[in-house]
């Protein structure tokens, strides 16, 4: 019986990569457009039975939680200034109220 197409995890790694570059870099849409573009590769047929799979697939899911890091601090960094802008808002709002 045969397992069929392999994963191409050199292809998945190197996607994940630069996803990590653009997040760096805070490109948010490159980001977007390499995780769709990786999506397809990551699950087209099944993992090789080998020690170098699992060492793959670790070091991708850890460049996947330091992206994940940097995400969640773009988004709190985006939070934290619409808070201030929506202060800000209000606070000219009042003033022309007068």
């Amino acid at each position: 019986m045969s397992a069929g197409p392999f994963c191409d995890l050199n292809q998945v790694m190197s996607l994940t990569e630069a996803m990590h570059a653009a997040a760096v870099d805070g490109r948010w849409d490159d980001l977007t457009g390499l995780a769709a573009e990786r999506e397809p590769v990551l699950y087209a047929g099944t993992m090789r039975p080998a020690p170098e799979t699992l060492e793959s697939l670790k070091s991708i899911m850890l460049i996947d939680n330091l992206i994940k890091d940097l995400v969640s601090a773009a988004r709190d960094e985006s939070a934290v200034a619409w808070d201030a802008s929506r202060r800000v808002r209000k606070a000219v709002a009042a003033y022309t109220s007068f």
